[in-house]
């Protein structure tokens, strides 16, 4: 964030129907494909974003999707030094299930941070107080339309399930100093409470951002006193923009005018 002077967290999400012909209509494999299009966008956007977030299920349905993955995470590593490469795989489990899961991400796709969901309680949350280098994002309040069904849910106490996550995600799991709440960006926030209860060390993802609609407009009031702190994701507005440019310039340009339009809020404070 400081460093490149930017908000934007770009989404990996390979998408084959999505891609440029020029990718496509190649002899090479679907794995060859997926490499070669998501090394390009890295490339491409590598000077304006603050981290990547790649969606591991686009990954999933590939035979070899599990070795793209580790060896994009490992090109970006070697690439771009200092970009962090978020797994979204939102994971949740018992304990043997969740020490699987963390072997996989972290010791063999190298993986700098991942996705959780904590409805587990502490089986999920707990072990990661082991893992301090590395950066956990939990699930609070979501982008995806009908995240309210559950985490709207009016508590005893007046307050929604989603408050409560916040609330345990800040003043219980977070004992390794790694926690980064979800928040999301198309929902009716009160955004100066939210910032209230979240510590000024600890990051915020904002998501929903791009293609799903969310505004930015409240962005300024999560910032922290640094003006830094929150990763603002964008996933098929970067890789796929309507655009007439050559594939590579699109993206490029896209990822450019949304890290200029944060930045532009973030003065604005």
């Amino acid at each position: 964030m400081r460093v490149h002077n930017t908000l934007l967290c770009c989404g990996l999400d390979p998408d084959l129907k999505k891609m440029p012909s020029e990718i496509t209509d190649g002899k090479s494999s679907d794995e060859e494909k997926v490499f070669n299009f998501l090394r390009a966008a890295v490339d491409a956007t590598a000077l304006h974003v603050c981290a990547y977030k790649a969606q591991k299920a686009f990954f999933d349905v590939m035979v070899g999707g599990h070795e793209v993955l580790r060896e994009l995470i490992g090109y970006i590593h070697a690439s771009h030094e200092g970009i962090p490469v978020i797994v979204d795989c939102k994971i949740g489990d018992i304990d043997n299930t969740m020490a699987a899961y963390i072997h996989n991400l972290f010791a063999v796709l190298q993986a700098d941070g991942i996705v959780v969901n904590p409805y587990m309680g502490d089986d999920v949350m707990l072990p990661f107080a082991d893992f301090p280098d590395k950066a956990v994002v939990v699930l609070a309040k979501t982008s995806n339309p009908s995240g309210g069904i559950v985490q709207d849910v009016t508590l005893q106490n007046g307050l929604p399930l989603w408050r409560h996550v916040l609330d345990l995600v800040v003043n219980r799991w977070n004992n390794g100093k790694n926690m980064i709440p979800v928040i999301s960006a198309n929902a009716e926030l009160n955004v100066p409470e939210i910032r209230l209860l979240i510590p000024a060390d600890m990051p915020i993802l904002l998501a929903g951002i791009g293609a799903q609609g969310g505004s930015y407009a409240g962005l300024r009031q999560l910032l922290n006193p640094e003006g830094i702190g929150v990763f603002v994701n964008s996933s098929r507005g970067i890789l796929y923009p309507k655009s007439q440019k050559p594939w590579h310039n699109a993206i490029e340009e896209a990822a450019i005018g949304l890290k200029d339009a944060l930045n532009q809020e973030r003065r604005a404070r």
